[in-house]
């Protein structure tokens, strides 16, 4: 695969639980960063369920304690932005570079620009979800309010929304040429349920995010979002999405990587 600068790599939907999740996409990020592997589209699930918080994001004391009683795990994104939940929704991750290498993971299909490779990714969700009957908008607010915890109560330029309502929160970080951008899709979520574990109201918004299983009328099944969301970003980026599992120098680095999202959970 790596003597092929025509393909990227697609890992199928896994469920794990919250360090690992992190730990794994840092590990493909740093892999790519090494040239070892292309370009990648992931999929996963949190079990338990989580919330995730940005790297710079502050959670006091009361609103952690809060969100572990109730039995969700806390962990520290590689990314900015505000805190994610992690319950009936999927998440994908994508790594990819602005620059050029001798090998195939350098492919230089992303922009030097952070708003420009949001866009580049994003459009891989649009196409994605204009296959199963939805036409998605990029946000047009630049940052999200400091004073919010919660992803979805605004929509930025980072994320995905239907007539209105979020569908889709990414957050990205950027390691000299590359890029990870990771991103919750809401299958079915309760509108309150955020609100319940931090404290925090609503903004006045009795729906402030899109559940896909509302919107579609019927649970559409992890297989038929994988198939969408691989088709999805092969039409964005014109390159064919070819499943295949993380490398063995990609676990070692995930197994580095364990104790330290560990300790940020």
């Amino acid at each position: 695969m790596a003597g092929d600068a025509k393909t990227a790599r697609f890992i199928a939907c896994g469920s794990f639980d919250a360090a690992s999740n992190m730990a794994i996409d840092e590990a493909i990020l740093e892999a790519h960063l090494e040239d070892l592997v292309p370009t990648t589209l992931r999929l996963y699930q949190f079990s338990p369920p989580t919330v995730s918080i940005g790297y710079s994001q502050k959670l006091n004391a009361e609103t952690q304690n809060k969100i572990s009683s109730n039995g969700f795990a806390l962990v520290r994104r590689p990314t900015g932005g505000r805190a994610v939940l992690h319950q009936n929704d999927l998440t994908y991750s994508f790594v990819g570079s602005s620059r050029l290498s001798d090998s195939a993971a350098g492919d230089g299909i992303l922009s030097e620009s952070v708003i420009g490779a949001y866009k580049q990714i994003c459009q891989g969700l649009i196409c994605a979800f204009r296959q199963l009957g939805f036409e998605l908008e990029i946000g047009n607010s630049r940052s999200l309010g400091s004073d919010r915890i919660d992803c979805f109560q605004a929509t930025t330029v980072a994320d995905l929304h239907y007539q209105g309502r979020k569908l889709v929160g990414s957050a990205q970080v950027r390691r000299r040429h590359a890029v990870l951008q990771h991103g919750s899709i809401i299958l079915n979520q309760p509108q309150e349920l955020m609100s319940a574990l931090t404290g925090e109201d609503q903004n006045g918004q009795s729906t402030h995010h899109a559940n896909l299983y509302e919107l579609a009328g019927r649970i559409v099944s992890i297989a038929e979002l994988e198939t969408a969301l691989r088709s999805g970003f092969e039409q964005a980026f014109s390159i064919k999405f070819v499943p295949s599992p993380l490398t063995d120098k990609e676990t070692e680095i995930c197994q580095n990587l364990l104790v330290k999202y560990a300790v940020n959970s």
